[in-house]
């Protein structure tokens, strides 16, 4: 066997294992200190549930896309020889399953509606609540939740966090103990992350891989190594942002970005179908369309009402609206908005300025 096909092998068993490294990472992990009334562990049973329907569901189509994958290369071939161990290398060697499967769910209109869904949630909104809600509660390993989510699901990653949280979550959460201010270091990669979401429909073929590269490898950056928040207020950058301020710039750009995805999906449908249930017919039929396309439909899915199944759970402090309020909204707002958008407005502290002055 050639090295170039050894090599293939190695890089695509290497994907299993760094998967089950950061599950092995961030499981082990878990601060057991929220367990102590049925309805912490009701939650965290919740959690446990959706972490694995979220990774049965769409790793079920993530297998089926690798399969087809591989089927349609063959069928490509003249004639098909060798030992099947040397078919699948030569599969790997002549095929770019990244590039090929983020091309299959990004280009074409009803494609990048879904996808956008999910590209928004994460560089945005959860990004962001990694950074703030993973410092207040001491959550280890932050950067191995992004990880994870990029190589197996968000959905997987984000119920995986909510239990991470739910475990470790203080009795009575006070919303002084929680960051206020986001450094430089998180609100630029954030911001450079949704630029590139701006600039993916007008990708080329040549520009489309590291357009998307750059999306996914500066989400980790805020991650890693010292906080990229903070609550002293007074002592911090110059250049920092507050937390409300930069999930309310979270909100507008995506709201911004989803209304012209809305607005040009909408245009690209048949005048009959050109209706919110004419959308959402196509996009169910676009959702089947393609394994992979299937995989990150359903990633959204799940990480939708997972979004949902966390804010009707976690606790209340003075920095939230009314549970009253924000329910009804995510469950009429999210299938038309997206939880991109109302992910981040949602989660914008609303007590943070009064909480500021009595400090002063």
């Amino acid at each position: 066997m050639e090295p170039s096909h050894i090599l293939a092998l190695g890089v695509f068993g290497f994907y299993f294992i760094i998967i089950l490294a950061l599950f092995g990472l961030i499981i082990p992990s878990f601060q057991v200190k929220g367990l102590h009334t049925s309805s912490s562990k009701g939650k965290a049973i919740l959690f446990v549930f959706l972490t694995a329907a979220s990774f049965t569901h769409t790793w079920f189509y993530m297998f089926k896309y690798m399969f087809w994958s591989f089927k349609n290369y063959e069928a490509s071939l003249a004639f098909t020889t060798g030992t099947p161990l040397e078919r699948v290398s030569n599969w790997l060697v002549d095929t770019s399953l990244f590039e090929e499967a983020w091309a299959a769910v990004c280009f074409g209109r009803v494609n990048w509606w879904w996808s956008e869904q999910l590209c928004l949630f994460t560089v945005g909104g959860w990004t962001v609540f990694l950074a703030t809600e993973g410092r207040r509660s001491r959550v280890k390993h932050l950067w191995a939740y992004m990880l994870l989510g990029q190589v197996v699901a968000i959905s997987v990653a984000s119920n995986l966090f909510y239990l991470a949280l739910v475990l470790s979550r203080p009795s009575s959460p006070s919303a002084s103990s929680t960051p206020t201010l986001a450094r430089p270091k998180l609100w630029i990669s954030v911001l450079i992350s949704l630029a590139t979401i701006a600039a993916s429909p007008f990708t080329s073929e040549r520009t489309f891989l590291p357009n998307l590269l750059v999306m996914h490898a500066v989400l980790v950056v805020p991650l890693v190594a010292s906080a990229s928040v903070t609550s002293q207020k007074k002592i911090s950058s110059r250049f920092s942002l507050r937390v409300s301020t930069l999930y309310l710039i979270v909100f507008v750009a995506s709201a911004a970005m989803r209304l012209r995805t809305i607005k040009a999906t909408l245009g690209s449908l048949p005048s009959q179908d050109y209706s919110p249930y004419g959308l959402f017919s196509v996009a169910w039929d676009v959702l089947h369309a393609h394994p992979a396309q299937s995989s990150i439909g359903w990633d959204v899915v799940w990480t939708s009402l997972s979004f949902i199944a966390w804010v009707s759970t976690r606790p209340s402090d003075s920095t939230q609206a009314s549970k009253v309020v924000e329910i009804p909204y995510l469950l009429l707002a999210t299938p038309f908005a997206s939880v991109g958008v109302t992910a981040p407005y949602i989660l914008r502290p609303r007590g943070e300025l009064s909480a500021d002055a009595k400090d002063e």
